[in-house]
C-alpha cells in the first residue's frame, strides 16, 4: 500500500509539473523566435511551424509578422494540442531554408533565465603608481566646450564676445510644420491595416467557439421552444378567432378569451423572437465568415430580415378588430 501510494503521489507531481511548463502555440513560437523576430520579422515564402503531432503552413508574403502569419487562419486553436515546437522552416522558390532558434538551446528553454556570465576579472592595480608630475598652470587657457550641433554651435559663436555676431541660431524645430513623405506614410498605414488584420483574426479565433457553443446550446432546446411556441399559437389562434374588439381597444365579444389571447400571443411571440434571433445572427456570421464584400452582404442580409419580419407577423395571431380601421384576419 505504501509503495502505490507512494507512486501516485509521484505520478500527480509528474501531471502537475508537466501541465506547469505546458505552453499555447503562440507562446512557444514567440520563445522559439524570441519577441523581437516574433512581432517584426515578415517572412516571405511558405512558412512552416512544425509542431510535434502538426505542420501549421502560412503562405508569408514579405508583409505579415510571424505572429499575423500563426494566426491567420479561420479555423487555427491556440492551445497546446500539437505537441513541443520542433523547428520553423521557409520555403522559397523551391529552396527550404531552417529557421535558427533565438538560442543554441531547446526551443522550450529559449527564454530560461540565462545563467549568470562570470564578471570580467578587475585589472590589477600597479603596486606602486607614479604621482603625477604636476604641470605648469595656464591661467589664460580655457576648455571649448564640445559642439554637437549646428544649432548648439551657432548659439555659442553668438554669445562669444570676441568672435564676430553674424551667426544667429536656427529657428526652433517645434515652429515649423514637418510631414511625413509619402513613402513613409503608405508604411504607416500598410503597418495599421497588417495589425488590424492580426486582431480580426484574433478575434475570430476568441468569438467562434464561444458562438459554437451558443448554437449547441440553441440545437439542444430549438424542439422544445418549437412545441411550447406551438401550443401557444393553437390557443393565442383560437381565441382570436372567439373574440372581437373595437378601434378603440373595448372588448366586444369575449372578455376572458380576449386576456388568454394575450398572454399566449405574448409568450409566443418571445419564443418567436428567440429562434429567428439566433439564426438571424447565424446567417450574419457565416455571411461574415464567407468574407464577402459589404454591399454583397447588405443586399442579402436586409432581404432575409424582411422574410423573417413577414414570418413572425404571419405566426402571432391578432385579434379581429370591428369598425374604422379595424382588420379582419
Amino acid at each position: 500500500m505504501k509503495k502505490l501510494l507512494l507512486l501516485s503521489c509521484a505520478l500527480c507531481l509528474v501531471c502537475t509539473t508537466f501541465s506547469l511548463h505546458a505552453a499555447t502555440k503562440s507562446e512557444q513560437v514567440e520563445r522559439y523566435l524570441g519577441s523581437f523576430r516574433y512581432k517584426n520579422d515578415r517572412p516571405l515564402g511558405t512558412v512552416k511551424f512544425i509542431f510535434q503531432k502538426a505542420v501549421l503552413k502560412r503562405q508569408g508574403d514579405g508583409k505579415k509578422t510571424y505572429e499575423q502569419l500563426l494566426f491567420n487562419e479561420r479555423y487555427f486553436s491556440n492551445r497546446d494540442n500539437a505537441g513541443r515546437l520542433i523547428g520553423i522552416q521557409i520555403v522559397y522558390k523551391e529552396k527550404t531554408a531552417t529557421v535558427l532558434p533565438e538560442s543554441p538551446k531547446d526551443p522550450d528553454e529559449v527564454e530560461a533565465p540565462p545563467k549568470t556570465k562570470p564578471k570580467a576579472k578587475a585589472r590589477p592595480e600597479p603596486e606602486s603608481e607614479p604621482e603625477p608630475e604636476p604641470t605648469p598652470s595656464r591661467p589664460k587657457a580655457r576648455a571649448v566646450p564640445a559642439v554637437t550641433s549646428a544649432a548648439a554651435a551657432a548659439s555659442t559663436l553668438s554669445s562669444d564676445p570676441v568672435r564676430p555676431r553674424q551667426n544667429i541660431a536656427p529657428p526652433s524645430a517645434g515652429k515649423g510644420i514637418s510631414l511625413p513623405d509619402s513613402l513613409t506614410m503608405a508604411r504607416n498605414i500598410d503597418d495599421a491595416k497588417e495589425q488590424i488584420t492580426g486582431w480580426k483574426g484574433k478575434m475570430w479565433q476568441t468569438v467562434r467557439p464561444a458562438w459554437e457553443f451558443v448554437m449547441w446550446v440553441f440545437s439542444s432546446i430549438i424542439v422544445m421552444l418549437i412545441c411550447f411556441g406551438g401550443i401557444c399559437r393553437y390557443v393565442a389562434k383560437t381565441a382570436a378567432t372567439e373574440s372581437l374588439i373595437n378601434s378603440y381597444g373595448r372588448i366586444i365579444v369575449g372578455r376572458w378569451i380576449v386576456s388568454a389571447h394575450q398572454n399566449a400571443a405574448a409568450m409566443l411571440l418571445v419564443v418567436t423572437w428567440i429562434i429567428a434571433i439566433v439564426l438571424l445572427l447565424d446567417v450574419f456570421m457565416w455571411l461574415v465568415y464567407l468574407d464577402l464584400p459589404i454591399w454583397t452582404l447588405l443586399v442579402i442580409w436586409f432581404p432575409i430580415l424582411w422574410l423573417a419580419e413577414k414570418i413572425t407577423s404571419w405566426i402571432v395571431p391578432n385579434i379581429p378588430v370591428v369598425g374604422p380601421g379595424g382588420n379582419h384576419h
